[in-house]
């Protein structure tokens, strides 16, 4: 069923794609940072120096670039805070999130309590569907921190995968309390009421969504899962078909009509959401 429901918005298979380019490369990275002045550092016992001009030059780069970098600053400095954050937070964005939340988890072990680390933390364990294990690290940074909107808004995405809908809605109003009329949350409250098995409110929502500027493109595609769900098929097909491949939007049509014809499996999905 989760991967199933992966397959209802494109940006799902890009991020497969990343996943897999941005898995040599982390690894090349991390095999590779043991240059020779590092290592002439440490059996001279010091630590290598950190070269915080290149840091600062790095976050130019492309992702791929940026994650190869981070690799080799943690692995040649295992005890500073900001190569563990930058790290850890490049394998996420990168599509890495069982790495990134090993990395994130390990770093704690000595930063505890760190914020970003902690906010990497849940966001990672919740792309990698463990909705459960993410819920703590997530509810510390929103209590933490009143002002951060994400961090409520993927509390929220986490408590729906939990079938806490009503306490995941909370959170989005929160979370748009702090950014009104932000489409990914929108998107994400949406989605909430299509996994109630309440397509038409969601419809609403999810219309505003769209009409927003910087929508998201999941926000039309869970659009066209509303509306689908309602049996008006050819609207839906042709929202779905806007951003998909005429395959990928087949393959979409045939799993709505699989959830209309089985209510109870609506609340069973995972959605691509906006984290």
């Amino acid at each position: 069923m989760k991967d199933a429901m992966k397959r209802l918005t494109a940006v799902a298979a890009l991020a497969a794609l990343s996943a897999c380019a941005t898995t040599d490369g982390a690894a090349d990275a991390q095999q590779s940072a043991q240059q020779p002045g590092q290592q002439r550092a440490e059996r001279q016992g010091r630590p290598a120096r950190i070269d915080r001009a290149a840091r600062a030059a790095i976050a130019q780069q492309p992702g791929l670039t940026q994650m190869s970098f981070w690799a080799q600053e943690f692995v040649t400095h295992p005890n500073d805070l900001e190569a563990a954050r930058r790290f850890a937070e490049a394998l996420r964005t990168g599509g890495q999130g069982q790495r990134a939340a090993q990395i994130a988890a390990q770093a704690l072990q000595q930063h505890e309590g760190d914020i970003p680390l902690t906010r990497t933390l849940g966001l990672s364990l919740l792309s990698t569907g463990q909705a459960g294990e993410a819920l703590r690290p997530l509810a510390l940074v929103a209590a933490s921190d009143r002002t951060d909107w994400r961090a409520r808004s993927a509390l929220g995405v986490a408590l729906d995968e939990l079938g806490r809908h009503t306490e995941a809605r909370a959170s989005f109003q929160e979370a748009l309390a702090l950014a009104p009329n932000e489409p990914g949350v929108m998107t994400n409250m949406g989605v909430s009421h299509i996994m109630s098995g309440e397509p038409a409110e969601a419809e609403r929502i999810l219309r505003e969504a769209t009409a927003l500027p910087n929508a998201p493109v999941e926000a039309r595609q869970n659009l066209a899962l509303a509306i689908g769900l309602q049996g008006r098929f050819t609207e839906a097909e042709q929202l779905t078909r806007v951003d998909l491949s005429p395959q990928m939007a087949d393959a979409n049509m045939a799993y709505i009509r699989g959830l209309l014809a089985d209510p109870r499996r609506w609340g069973d999905m995972r959605q691509t959401r906006r984290n």
